[in-house]
């Protein structure tokens, strides 16, 4: 029996999700893990360290995140499986490295959770400040882990709706900003090249460390390779939902910064960088504006929960099936929804005590580490597992695209904090100490990952 055969086998004896997935309910998973309103978490922050011009530096992440996005799709073609960034990596590259790529990816899918309950707890109580903070960390989680055990037929539903909800709101804003920039300045002033390049200010240190905070929006369309065992069809969807959620959520984010920054040329004078989304929607559309701005913040904690939940957990599922973490509880499904509910609950729990005791700053900045870390392992395994294993000489296709994807997200990830990569790493060095122990010293693989 060849690997691929061992390897199917495997596969086909554990449990089995659902299929019912299509590719429009994957586009739109990847842009509701991203949220349409994804620059109101940075705008005020990542405005100003690009010195006013955030737009490039959203330009310069989407084209980097395009070159991932493509990886992940060539990936996703060969291994129609959920565990993502794990499974590429595990059976391109090294099954330890799998694991170790499995392992920072974690990270980033964990955080995801705890910073929009993190986000969504803090705005609804300044909406409705008799109800704590902390009980609404447990509605939000409340209501979220609920769907998600439901299934992914109900994630999907709740996620069109709530993503055509933020949509609406985000053309709003965008509306409201061109009309209050015409008002003042006439029509002519729609189109500047300032948000992209202010020759007075422009460094390109400043664009890259932006387009590294920038990164931040578009985390969640690897995502949508977690459900490829969901997906009607993942070998054709799969990679296609990967590219336009990058692609349609990239434009988004350009087209919200670009009129911001029109609105509000002077990007120090926020009354707080927390809140300077608001600020410009208060100056475009007055209370009203700000207040749907502030009520679609919310919205959005619960797609990105939805999906960010959704992911960790069928992550946690691949690792668990292939005995590199507990298999008979991480594996355990639903008896009536097939969902990982044991997977669900436990990342419910994890996120409601990250919410209410860690601090959003190095969530945020964290979330970036695990994610530029899964994206260059991603990368590679293209290179590895087609140019070289299988030896299809496209060196565009299998090579070059796969190595600017790489390059790109290195140049991005040695431009974090310095506090987030000794955090980030310190993380990583667990994983290699847990892996340590549980392969005696790497010489020994789990049964199910023996024979590759």
């Amino acid at each position: 029996m060849t690997t691929m055969q061992q390897n199917t086998s495997t596969d086909q004896a554990a449990p089995q999700f659902k299929r019912v997935l299509k590719l429009r309910d994957l586009v739109i998973y990847g842009i509701a893990f991203m949220t349409p309103i994804a620059p109101a978490y940075i705008y005020g922050y990542a405005s100003q360290l690009t010195r006013g011009m955030l737009p490039l530096s959203y330009l310069v992440a989407m084209f980097a995140m395009m070159f991932s996005a493509y990886s992940y799709g060539r990936m996703a073609a060969a291994f129609p499986v959920s565990g993502s960034t794990y499974t590429y990596t595990q059976r391109a590259i090294n099954p330890h490295l799998g694991f170790f790529a499995g392992w920072a990816m974690f990270m980033d899918y964990v955080l995801v959770p705890l910073i929009v309950f993190m986000i969504g707890a803090s705005y609804a109580n300044a909406l409705v400040p008799f109800i704590p903070y902390w009980v609404w960390v447990l509605i939000i989680a409340g209501v979220i882990t609920v769907i998600n055990i439901l299934g992914m037929q109900m994630a999907a539903k709740t996620n069109r709706i709530l993503v055509l909800f933020m949509g609406v709101i985000v053309a709003i804003f965008v509306i409201f900003c061109i009309k209050a920039i015409t008002v003042e300045e006439g029509a002519s002033a729609l189109v500047s090249i300032t948000p992209f390049f202010a020759s007075d200010t422009f460094a390109i240190g400043a664009i890259v460390s932006g387009a590294a905070i920038a990164c931040f929006s578009f985390l969640g369309f690897d995502s949508i390779t977690t459900l490829s065992e969901e997906a009607v069809n993942p070998k054709n969807d799969i990679w296609k939902a990967a590219i336009l959620s990058c692609l349609i959520g990239g434009i988004i984010f350009i087209a919200q910064a670009y009129v911001a920054q029109l609105v509000w040329p002077d990007v120090g004078s926020f009354k707080s960088a927390d809140t300077a989304l608001f600020e410009v929607a208060e100056r475009a559309g007055g209370a009203l504006l700000a207040t749907l701005f502030t009520v679609a913040v919310i919205v959005s904690t619960f797609t990105a929960g939805l999906t960010g939940q959704a992911s960790a957990s069928r992550l946690m599922f691949s690792m668990g099936r292939d005995e590199v973490l507990p298999k008979k509880f991480f594996t355990r499904l639903h008896p009536k929804y097939q969902t990982p509910m044991y997977n669900i609950l436990l990342m419910c729990g994890i996120s409601i005590v990250g919410a209410i005791f860690l601090p959003i700053n190095l969530v945020a900045e964290l979330m970036n580490f695990g994610g530029l870390t899964g994206f260059m392992f991603v990368n590679l395994s293209v290179i590895v597992y087609y140019f070289f294993r299988k030896k299809e000489r496209k060196i565009v296709r299998y090579f070059l695209l796969p190595g600017f994807g790489f390059l790109i997200c290195f140049y991005l990830f040695i431009n974090l904090s310095h506090t987030t990569l000794k955090v980030g790493f310190v993380w990583l060095a667990l994983g290699v100490i847990y892996s340590l122990v549980t392969t005696k010293g790497f010489k020994k693989l789990p049964p199910a990952l023996a024979e590759m």
